[in-house]
């Protein structure tokens, strides 16, 4: 079945900015949602309401909502910390919206999950879909329990619902605290980077690819055929030194401005993160495209023309 009109919560972030466009693009009704204060991209249609489901019934009449891919979360950035908004915003929210989709007649429902779910996992064993849900830290906790009540709820509205857990998400239009950004400024700018050990196992995955993985997603969902949690995940082991080193490499930069070990590892540290993709490639086909460098060169790329940076420097690496 073709998907003609998605609503996307969470417009105005990474993903969901990211999604909106590529469905534009692909000649996709969209209607975008958000906050009042959020800055949400351009589209067909904007929804600022919330997601009481007779308000945003009343104010789509006549709408016909193929799939909601809800992207909004709270507790990405590092001031998102307040306790009752996460468990809001990360679980009841996710409820709320479930049954907004109902009552317009969606017929499927995504939900952008997080590798956090997992918690603590063995290293070097690719975590899988049947790995038990044992996030020590409230952002992982509230994305998995609000993946479980909107799963659940799906059920007895009698909509899909297809649950993805997203793992590291990487690329242009990242936030500015976030790794690739973070050491892109320090390094352009000569300085030092101070970094943990990097000693971490991270499973990246590139923007297009997480988009493509989300619009598999919406396409199965709407068949009908499948329906529950999967990993969107690439499945390939990268440390973090390795990807600093990459990221310095590409810009050229001084081997010194690495500064490893100088910060420690935070106290709930996960060493290892790494995804086994197997069950969505089984359900979707969904096969990454870009690779961690060409998703590193484009990311650069994009950073260096945001800020005014030359397309040529000189190598000064080693």
């Amino acid at each position: 079945m073709k998907l003609t009109t998605a609503l996307v919560t969470g417009a105005s972030g990474f993903i969901g900015r990211a999604l909106t466009a590529r469905l534009l693009g692909e000649g996709v009704r969209v209607i975008v949602a958000g906050r009042l204060s959020s800055r949400l991209p351009k589209a067909d249609r904007e929804l600022r309401v919330s997601p009481d489901p007779d308000a945003v019934a009343a104010t789509l009449q006549g709408e016909a909502v193929d799939v909601v891919y809800h992207c909004a979360a709270y507790g990405v950035a590092p001031t998102e910390r307040d306790v009752h908004t996460m468990f809001h915003a990360n679980v009841a929210t996710v409820g709320d919206w479930v049954e907004a989709a109902a009552a317009i007649g969606a017929r499927a429902f995504v939900y952008t999950g997080s590798c956090s779910e997992y918690g603590r996992a063995d290293e070097h064993k690719p975590i899988n879909e049947d790995h038990p849900l044992r996030a020590s830290d409230l952002y992982g906790a509230s994305k998995a329990a609000g993946g479980h009540w909107g799963c659940a709820l799906g059920k007895r509205l009698g909509i899909n619902f297809q649950w993805l857990r997203v793992f590291g998400v990487f690329g242009p239009g990242e936030a500015a605290h976030r790794l690739i950004p973070y050491l892109h400024g320090r390094l352009r700018a000569r300085e030092r980077v101070d970094l943990t050990p990097g000693h971490q196992w991270r499973d990246l995955l590139y923007i297009d690819d997480a988009v493509d993985g989300l619009l598999r997603a919406g396409e199965t969902a709407l068949q009908g055929l499948y329906d529950g949690a999967y990993n969107l995940c690439s499945g390939q082991p990268v440390t973090i030194r390795a990807v600093a080193e990459a990221v310095a490499r590409e810009i050229h930069a001084s081997e010194g401005q690495l500064g490893f070990g100088v910060r420690d590892y935070r106290p709930e540290e996960q060493m290892w993160m790494v995804g086994d993709p197997t069950r969505f490639l089984e359900v979707s086909g969904f096969r990454p495209r870009i690779s961690l460098d060409e998703g590193i060169r484009r990311t650069v790329a994009a950073l260096d023309a945001q800020a005014g940076v030359p397309n040529e420097t000189s190598p000064v690496w080693g």
